[in-house]
C-alpha cells in the first residue's frame, strides 16, 4: 500500500503540498491531476524519499520513504518529470547499462517495452526527439518488473500510437497488481486510466474519488458532424447544450451518461462523433464547483 497520512511539504517561497492523505490499494491506478505548480511533482519526489516531509509522513508498505529510500528504490519503477540522459550513448547503450546496473540479466521484457512503444533504440540520445526521450524513461521505469509504478505525467509528447501502447501497458500492469500512482494535467488521462483521481490546487487536495463518479458530475463535450448543415440545425433545437455550431459541425455538451444523445442522433444522418478535450479549468469547475489556478 501507498499510503500519504497528513503529509506536508512546504518550501521557503510558501509553495508545496499541504496534509496531503490518501492510499494507493494493490492493483489500483490513481491518478494525480492539476496544473503546473500544483504539488504532483512533490509528492512523486517524497515518495521517492529525495526531500524530507515538513510534517506527516509517507509510506510503500508500511516502510517511510525517506528512511527506507534504498530498500524502496528496488521496487520502484520512476519516470521523473525531467529525463536526463547521457548524450553520448544510444538508447540501447544506456538501457541496457541501466539493465546491468539492476542486475537484469534477461533483456525480453526492456526490449518488448522499446517495441511496444516504438522505440528507436539505436538513435543517439543527443540527437533523440522529446517524444524518443519519454519513451527511453518509460522504458527505464518497466524494465525491472517493479511492484510500485510512479509515473511523472507519463503521455506528454507521445504520439496517438505511443499513448495507446502505454494505455495498454499500464492496465496490464495494473492487472497484475501493481500499485500505480500518475500525474496528469489531463482529466481525459485520468479517465483512460485511472481508477480513482485527486485533484490537486496549489498544493492542496480539492476533490478525491473514482473515476465513476468524476464522470457523473463532469459535462463532456462531443463534436459531431452531420451530413448537412440544415440536419445540425435542426439537431441544435433538441434539448441538449449546444457549445457551438459551425456549417455540418456542431459540439454539444452532456453530463452523465451518453446513452439520451446517442437516441436522439438515431434520428438524423451523422457522419462522426469524438470527444473534445475538456480544458483543465472546465473540469474542475464542472466536478467540484472550483477554479483551477496556475
Amino acid at each position: 500500500m501507498i499510503r500519504f497520512k497528513n503529509l506536508t511539504k512546504q518550501y521557503e517561497d510558501g509553495t508545496g503540498i499541504f496534509d496531503f492523505s490518501f492510499e494507493v490499494e494493490e492493483g489500483e491506478v490513481f491518478g494525480l491531476i492539476g496544473s503546473e505548480g500544483s504539488g504532483k511533482t512533490t509528492a512523486l519526489r517524497m515518495l521517492m524519499g529525495f526531500e524530507s516531509a515538513t510534517k506527516g509522513r509517507c509510506a510503500i508498505n508500511g516502510k517511510d520513504c525517506r528512511k527506507a529510500a534504498l530498500y524502496l528504490h528496488k521496487m520502484i519503477g520512476y519516470l521523473p518529470e525531467e529525463i536526463a540522459l547521457p548524450s553520448v550513448m544510444t538508447g540501447r547503450q544506456f538501457l541496457r547499462s541501466h539493465a546491468e546496473m539492476r542486475g537484469i540479466k534477461n533483456m525480453e521484457r526492456l526490449f518488448e517495452s522499446a517495441l511496444r512503444l516504438g522505440l528507436n533504440v539505436d538513435e543517439r540520445i543527443g540527437k533523440m526527439s522529446p517524444e524518443s526521450l519519454q519513451k527511453t524513461g518509460i522504458v527505464c521505469a518497466l524494465m525491472h518488473n517493479p511492484f510500485v509504478l510512479l509515473l511523472d505525467d507519463p503521455f506528454q509528447n507521445l504520439d496517438a500510437g505511443a499513448r495507446s501502447a502505454l494505455v495498454d501497458i499500464i492496465l496490464e500492469e495494473k492487472e497484475n497488481r501493481k500499485m500505480i500512482l500518475i500525474t496528469s494535467s489531463s482529466v481525459d488521462i485520468a479517465d483512460l486510466v485511472c481508477d480513482r483521481a485527486a485533484l490537486l490546487e496549489r498544493g492542496n487536495i480539492v476533490y478525491i474519488a473514482d473515476i465513476e463518479n468524476m464522470r457523473d458530475n463532469m459535462y463532456r463535450n462531443y463534436l459531431i458532424r452531420f451530413a448537412t448543415e440544415r440536419a445540425a440545425m435542426q439537431f441544435s433545437k433538441e434539448p441538449f447544450e449546444v457549445k457551438s455550431i459551425k456549417d455540418r459541425n456542431l459540439v454539444v455538451s452532456i453530463q452523465g451518461e451518453l446513452l439520451p444523445l446517442i437516441r436522439a442522433l438515431s434520428n438524423y444522418h451523422v457522419t462522426s462523433i469524438e470527444p473534445v478535450s475538456l480544458k483543465l479549468e472546465e473540469a474542475f469547475v464542472h466536478i467540484y464547483g472550483g477554479n483551477v489556478h496556475a
